[in-house]
């Protein structure tokens, strides 16, 4: 499983000792618009005013998902974690029922919903597979396909998953997959079938880049905060 850390940093910037005077609702474009921005290639989708700083929800191409604060002079970058001082972090909510309709499939009958994200021929993925069955009375699980571009089986497996015909077989076809069987080597999609399977894991895939999957297994609560999968079996398996 890959973790992507960013690492805290504090980042100066060659700026004029005067202060920038920015019109208002023309923040965005001046914290894009921030030399050290502009070269390390990050994109701004948005940002607030915290009082002294403006934190901003940033992408980049190696770090989809990253949060910089900017002082109001628009001299300093920090890339890393902010909190309040009461402790809570300072983040991004993330709407996540606005993928639902992108599910590949969903189950679980739980009043608390989760977006997984996941690749079939990942061996953390089949263990999460092959030991959350205890949690489908205690969750709502909305399942995505991630596949890594070093498992050459990955996307032929999601097909195969994407084929059956109902909620429930593609479940069973997951869970077949994590349990060892191969029956995703038989099936044969039609040109139209295999097309429209490839727009799906290409969609599936966008999504997970936008909210900032960098590893398989990724969960996600319904506001789009990471979720350590290990800590959600815990209750129900033991883990430790």
């Amino acid at each position: 499983m890959k973790r992507h850390l960013v690492a805290m940093l504090s980042i100066s910037l060659l700026t004029s000792s005067a202060l920038f005077a920015v019109e208002k609702g023309k923040e965005k474009e001046a914290i894009q618009n921030i030399e050290f921005i502009k070269k390390t290639g990050f994109s701004i989708k948005d940002f607030k005013d915290i009082g002294d700083i403006y934190a901003v929800n940033a992408s980049h191409p190696r770090v989809p998902k990253a949060t910089l604060f900017v002082t109001k002079d628009f001299k300093n970058v920090v890339i890393g974690q902010g909190f309040t001082s009461t402790g809570a972090e300072i983040d991004f909510p993330i709407a996540m029922e606005q993928y639902k309709k992108e599910a590949a499939y969903t189950i679980g009958n739980g009043k608390n919903e989760y977006y997984l994200f996941t690749d079939p021929e990942c061996p953390y993925c089949k263990k999460f597979e092959q030991m959350s069955n205890n949690l489908h009375d205690d969750i709502k699980l909305h399942v995505f396909f991630f596949p890594l571009d070093f498992h050459q089986n990955a996307k032929a497996m999601s097909k195969y998953i994407l084929a059956q015909k109902s909620n429930e077989l593609r479940a069973k076809a997951m869970k077949d997959i994590a349990d060892g069987k191969e029956n995703y080597k038989t099936i044969k999609l039609s040109d139209a079938d295999d097309k429209k399977f490839n727009e799906v894991i290409s969609r599936h895939l966008k999504i997970g880049q936008e909210i900032g999957v960098n590893g398989t297994p990724a969960v996600f609560d319904a506001k789009g905060k990471p979720i350590q999968w290990p800590n959600l079996l815990k209750n129900k398996q033991g883990l430790q």
